[in-house]
C-alpha cells in the first residue's frame, strides 16, 4: 500500500502475525541502494513469534516515489509509516536504515516529531554520518573547501549540522534496548562503527559475526534468529 508523506509516497508491505496472538508491530528499514525485499528473511520468523511485520521502500527505492534519498527524507517517510501502523514494538534496520531510524527516534531533524519504539536492532549500521560524509568526499577528490561546502549543504538540507547525527550520542539520548549486529569482514562499514554504537550505554548489546560481510548478513540464519529473539524478549 502507498503511504503518503510530505515529499511523495512510500510503498509499505504488511504481514499479519501467524495465529491469534498479536504482540505488536515490527518495522523493517532497509539500507542504501536496497529495498524492502532485502529485509524479507526477518518477516517469517517475526510473524511466527506473533508480531505484525511492516516493511517499506524508502524514497527513490523500490516501488516508492522520488529520485533522491537523504536523511531528512528517510526520517519523514519512516515517521509517516510509523503513524500509519504504530505503535511500534521494535524497529529492525540495515546499514543507512540504521542512521535514519536513529535520527527519527532521537528527533534530530527539526520540525519532525520523534518516532517511538520499544526496541531497536541495527545490522551493519554506521555510527557517524560525518565519517561517511568525509569518506565520500575523499572518494570523489574533495579538498578541504569542497568538504566544508558539502557539510554546509547537509546542514541546510537536514536543518542541523552533520555532528547532530552522530550515532552514539543519538542512541544514548534514546536509551531503548538496542541490539547491534556487525560483521568483522564488513568492507563497506568497518567494525569500529559497531564498537562506537555499543559504547553508547549498557542498554546496547553488541553481537559480532564473521564471514557474512555487509549484505549477506541479512540472510544469515544466526543473525535472523538473534534479532528475532531480541525483538521478542521482555528484558529491559
Amino acid at each position: 500500500m502507498a503511504v503518503p508523506f510530505p515529499c511523495g509516497s512510500v510503498t509499505a508491505y504488511v504481514f499479519a502475525p501467524v495465529g491469534a496472538s498479536q504482540r505488536g508491530t515490527v518495522l523493517l528499514v532497509h539500507g542504501w541502494n536496497s529495498e524492502a525485499a532485502f529485509m524479507a528473511a526477518f518477516a517469517a520468523p517475526l510473524r511466527e513469534a506473533g508480531f505484525r511485520v511492516v516493511a517499506f521502500d524508502l524514497p527513490a527505492h523500490g516501488a516508492s516515489t522520488g529520485r533522491v534519498l537523504n536523511l531528512p527524507l528517510g526520517v519523514a517517510s519512516l515517521a509517516a509509516v510509523a503513524r500509519a501502523f504504530g505503535p511500534l514494538h521494535a524497529i529492525v534496520t540495515h546499514s543507512f536504515g540504521g542512521a535514519i531510524a536513529l535520527a527519527a527516534l532521537a528527533g534530530s531533524v527539526p520540525g519532525q516529531p520523534p518516532v517511538s519504539a520499544g526496541r531497536l536492532a541495527m545490522i551493519a549500521a554506521p555510527s557517524s554520518i560525518k565519517q561517511i560524509t568525509r569518506r565520500f568526499g575523499a572518494g570523489i577528490g574533495l579538498g578541504r573547501r569542497g568538504q566544508a561546502a558539502l557539510e554546509r549543504r547537509i546542514h541546510v538540507v537536514a536543518g542541523n549540522p552533520v555532528e547532530a547525527f552522530e550515532g552514539p550520542a543519538q542512541l544514548a539520548a534514546i536509551g531503548v534496548p538496542t541490539l547491534v549486529v556487525h560483521d568483522r569482514q564488513d568492507r563497506e562499514l568497518d567494525f569500529r562503527h559497531a564498537e562506537a554504537l555499543a559504547a553508547a550505554g549498557s542498554f546496547v548489546d553488541l553481537e559480532e559475526t564473521s564471514g557474512f560481510g555487509h549484505r549477506r548478513i541479512l540472510q544469515a540464519k544466526p543473525v535472523i534468529e538473534s534479532v528475532t529473539r531480541f525483538v521478542g524478549s521482555e528484558e529491559r
